[in-house]
């Protein structure tokens, strides 16, 4: 009876991680085209300074994120706008797949349970607190940021609130998804089955 207690209790919390561990998967391999429009960006850049290009484009209204015109530091700053969502985004992407870098010279050798119980508390106490104490000091910025209109002093892109916001949003996600890997290591760790089954999200 007890072990059957413990079993339900272990398919409830694998299926409960399901929507968190898939959201991140998506968005992960979603933003993971930004990559496209880096390169795109940086190509720009470099015909506009091979050219001697400073201004592509210019319009008479203000347009969002723009401005007034398309410059070459408007492109220079696209760049770190797009690679740094992606970098935010696409981290919940590598969580989910062990495709992080792990400084590690035991964990590889421990058996499945315990490699579990590591990611549980590692997620618990490291990566769960410190995406939201990052996040909660850092929003106040972003808060400020918006209220002063804050862009770029040289021609480049305006709305600078957005790539702040992006850093307090993508590692709130990324916590949000750190407690999916919690629900799922906790599930494998209670039945040896699921610790030694594949990942749905990797079948």
């Amino acid at each position: 009876m007890k072990a059957a207690v413990h079993l339900r209790v272990a398919a409830a919390l694998d299926l409960a991680s399901r929507p968190l561990i898939g959201a991140g998967i998506w968005v992960g391999r979603l933003t993971s085209w930004l990559v496209l429009a880096v390169i795109a960006a940086v190509m720009l850049t470099v015909i506009m300074n091979a050219l001697g290009m400073n201004e592509l484009f210019r319009w008479e209204n203000r347009v969002f994120l723009f401005q007034r015109a398309f410059t070459i530091n408007s492109a220079t700053e696209l760049q770190w706008y797009l690679y740094g969502i992606f970098v935010l985004f696409a981290s919940t992407y590598a969580l989910h797949t062990n495709g992080h870098v792990r400084v590690d010279l035991f964990y590889s050798r421990f058996p499945a349970r315990v490699k579990h119980a590591v990611d549980l508390l590692g997620h618990i106490f490291l990566l769960i607190p410190f995406c939201l104490f990052v996040a909660y000091l850092y929003w106040p910025q972003v808060e400020m940021s918006f209220m002063s209109g804050e862009r770029s002093n040289f021609g480049g892109l305006g709305q600078r609130y957005l790539i702040k916001g992006a850093l307090a949003v993508g590692l709130f996600f990324l916590a949000l998804n750190a407690f999916g890997r919690i629900l799922a290591s906790l599930a494998a760790i209670l039945d040896p089955k699921l610790a030694e089954k594949e990942p749905f999200h990797v079948r």
